[in-house]
């Protein structure tokens, strides 16, 4: 017969050794639902303990299952630092891995990938099988790999406004000495070409009038009409030459434009540079 002292100790252990089961129990389920295995109450601890790490396992239990992982884990970390169960570390890593998929943010990868391997030390030192840890791990380690740098953006960066600004839109066409004088033989070539060509066709044109009518009563003698001819074909020959030197002047000037237009845009967009007194343009 067992004295009373004897089977109240009994009992306690019983008491003990059915809370351990069922946190057990709980943790299996949960590695196959999702926060992954949580283990039984390691070391001895106070009945309140227990019973409050039991509490908060179920309630994080439940707000993962909800998909409230910041609550989840508050309350894994609370009933770790009650019960230092070690699985407990299994199941923070996961809830910081699914906190991660709702919050995209590096740091509670991080964070998972700590548990995780704090997890699978702890365990291979108490000769468990840590394979699944370890993998995670390396999961992580490859999520993390595949994320662009901090501060990384998909487009260059547009250079910040400072001293010196380099315009990239296209600049209306400014004659320099070139185009100037381009433009100096345009004007030029045209009326030339113009002043002489109808000077010379209407000198023509009236030399022709006076010598028919000159003509139309009394037979010119033969060195008049000679002088007639030749007085006409000088201004029309005038009018031609004016005419033809004219466009070429144009044309010249034409051509020094062209190419005093293309070595501008050869030279690139202009620059602005700020200079004392003010804002200049430096070609």
């Amino acid at each position: 017969m067992l004295s009373r002292g004897r089977r109240r100790q009994n009992g306690r252990i019983l008491a003990q050794t059915r809370f351990f089961r069922l946190v057990a129990a709980i943790a299996l389920s949960l590695a196959a639902a999702a926060p992954g295995p949580a283990a039984a109450r390691q070391g001895p601890a106070a009945s309140t303990d227990e019973a409050e790490a039991q509490r908060l396992f179920e309630e994080g239990s439940q707000a993962y299952n909800l998909g409230k992982f910041e609550v989840a884990l508050e309350k894994f970390e609370a009933a770790y630092e009650l019960s230092r169960a070690e699985a407990l570390l299994y199941n923070l890593g996961q809830a910081y891995s699914k906190r991660h998929e709702v919050e995209p943010d590096p740091a509670y990868l991080r964070r998972a990938r700590v548990l995780f391997l704090n997890f699978a030390k702890i365990s291979e030192a108490a000769g468990s099988d840590a394979r699944d840890a370890r993998a995670r791990v390396a999961a992580i380690d490859a999520q993390l790999a595949a994320m662009p740098p901090a501060g990384g953006a998909t487009q260059p960066e547009r250079p910040a406004p400072g001293p010196e600004l380099e315009s990239k839109q296209a600049q209306p066409y400014r004659p320099r000495a070139p185009g100037i004088a381009g433009y100096a033989l345009i004007g030029a070539g045209l009326a030339l070409g113009t002043g002489l060509g109808a000077a010379g066709l209407v000198s023509a044109g009236r030399i022709d009038d006076q010598r028919r009518e000159e003509g139309q009563y009394v037979p010119l003698p033969s060195g008049r009409e000679q002088l007639y001819a030749d007085h006409y074909q000088s201004a029309r020959t005038l009018a031609f030459v004016g005419i033809g030197v004219g466009g070429a002047l144009a044309l010249a000037g034409v051509a020094l434009v062209v190419v005093d237009a293309v070595r501008g845009d050869r030279a690139g967009p202009r620059r602005a540079q700020v200079r004392p007194g003010g804002l200049a343009v430096a070609f």
